[in-house]
């Protein structure tokens, strides 16, 4: 089964009315070859290192020690991605989730263009206030990046209507 970061507009805005929200987890297969691109190009200066690892001075071996341990921590935090499917996107009645950033649909001001490359590609929702941050999507979560940004930039001013309408005095 696809998940929603496969699919398109008209199945997010389903799942939304059904539910109350859309989650996005991450799409393993662009995370893992954004990782595998990465830790390829670093392998063959972490093995070089380890070979040279006993003929170097105090300082070389410091050095690849943190060459080695920083390449760990790349390998690790790749495998936990693709273990836990996170970071998670998530559009629900409320706002706008992107891991632990959240922005509720008052403060939203608009789903931005899609920038970068194919690999790195990332899109902005930008707060109505110019001076709060914003949340950055990535592609590892929506494949259509650009059809996401039309359809939350749909979606926003009727998150926003629903939002008035309680609490509008009918006196």
């Amino acid at each position: 089964m696809p998940t929603m970061g496969e699919l398109g507009p008209a199945e997010w805005t389903e799942e939304l009315q059904r539910s109350g929200r859309v989650v996005f987890p991450l799409r393993r297969r662009p995370a893992a070859l954004r990782a595998a691109v990465i830790l390829l190009l670093l392998t063959p200066t972490n093995v070089f290192n380890i070979v040279d690892f006993a003929d170097e001075s105090t300082v070389g071996r410091i050095f690849n020690a943190v060459g080695l341990a920083g390449y760990a921590v790349l390998l690790g935090g790749a495998t936990w991605q693709q273990v836990t499917r996170r970071p998670i996107v998530v559009v629900d009645t409320e706002g706008i989730r992107s891991g632990s950033k959240f922005m509720p649909w008052d403060a939203v001001g608009t789903a931005g263009i899609p920038t970068g490359t194919k690999i790195l590609r990332t899109m902005p929702v930008l707060p109505a206030d110019v001076w709060a941050k914003q949340i950055s999507i990535l592609g590892d979560n929506v494949r259509d990046l650009t059809a996401f940004s039309a359809w939350l930039n749909d979606l926003r001013p009727q998150r926003r209507r629903t939002e008035e309408e309680p609490h509008a005095d009918h006196g």
